[in-house]
C-alpha cells in the first residue's frame, strides 16, 4: 500500500511556522497566508522524500493559490524539475473553491540513494585432485615451520620433507595460493619468501 502523508479530514498538513488555523480567516498578504500552517515546509518536504517510494502522494498544501515567496512550493517545483517528483492540484473534495497542491514520488532515484552494487568477491579457484595430494603433503610441513618462526624451506627442503619432487612444489604452492590457503610474500635471504598459512594466521620465520 502506498505511503501517504496528510493531516486532518482534507489532508492538510502543517509546515512553516505555526500561527492562526487553517479554518481562521486569512487577509489578502500572501506572507500571512503562509504562516497559517497551510504550506510544508522545506524540512518536512524533505522528510517524506527520504521515505518515499515510488507512486506515495503528498499533499503539501491545501488552498486557492501558492504564496509567492514560499519556500516549501519552491521546494517541490526544484523536486519536479529534477524528476523526483510530479505535481498536481486537484480540487478539494471537501472545499471545491481551494486545491489540494499534491506531489508524487517518482522512480528517478535521489542522489543519497543507496544503489545496489553487485558484491565483489576474490576467486578461488578448483583444487583438482591430482593437486589436493600434493597439498595434503605440503601444507602441514609448512604449518610446522610457521609454527615455530622458522625460515621457509626451499623447494628442495619442502620436496625432501614433504617425500614430493620440487616440481610438485611449485606447482602445490601456486596451488595453494590460487585457492587462498597461503600467501607468499618476498624477504631476506635465504629463502627471500615468507609464507602465511590465511586459516591460522601463521607466518614462516616470525616468532610466535
Amino acid at each position: 500500500m502506498l505511503n501517504e502523508i496528510t493531516h486532518g479530514a482534507d489532508g492538510r498538513v502543517c509546515a512553516e511556522g505555526a500561527g492562526a488555523s487553517p479554518s481562521a480567516p486569512a487577509p489578502s498578504d500572501s506572507m500571512h497566508d503562509e504562516l497559517t500552517g497551510l504550506v510544508a515546509g522545506v524540512a518536512r518536504i524533505d522528510a517524506w522524500l527520504a521515505v518515499a517510494k515510488p507512486g506515495d502522494r503528498f499533499i503539501y498544501a491545501t488552498r486557492l493559490t501558492l504564496p509567492i515567496a514560499s519556500a516549501g512550493a519552491a521546494r517541490m517545483r526544484d523536486l519536479a524539475k529534477r524528476g523526483l517528483v510530479t505535481l498536481v492540484r486537484p480540487r478539494s473534495t471537501l472545499d471545491p473553491t481551494v486545491f489540494n497542491y499534491t506531489a508524487y514520488r517518482t522512480s528517478t532515484p535521489t542522489a543519497a540513494t543507496k544503489l545496489e552494487r553487485p558484491r565483489l568477491a576474490a576467486k578461488v579457484e578448483t583444487i583438482a585432485d591430482s593437486e589436493a595430494a600434493v597439498i595434503d603433503a605440503l601444507l602441514p610441513v609448512l604449518e610446522r615451520f610457521a609454527r615455530y618462526g622458522r625460515p621457509c624451506p626451499t623447494d628442495r627442503q619442502l620436496a625432501a620433507k614433504a617425500g614430493l619432487s620440487e616440481e610438485d612444489v611449485k606447482a602445490g604452492l601456486e596451488a595453494m595460493a590460487s585457492a587462498h590457503l597461503i600467501r607468499v610474500q618476498g624477504c631476506a635471504a635465504p629463502t627471500y619468501r615468507r609464507i602465511i598459512i590465511l586459516s591460522s594466521g601463521l607466518v614462516t620465520g616470525i616468532a610466535a
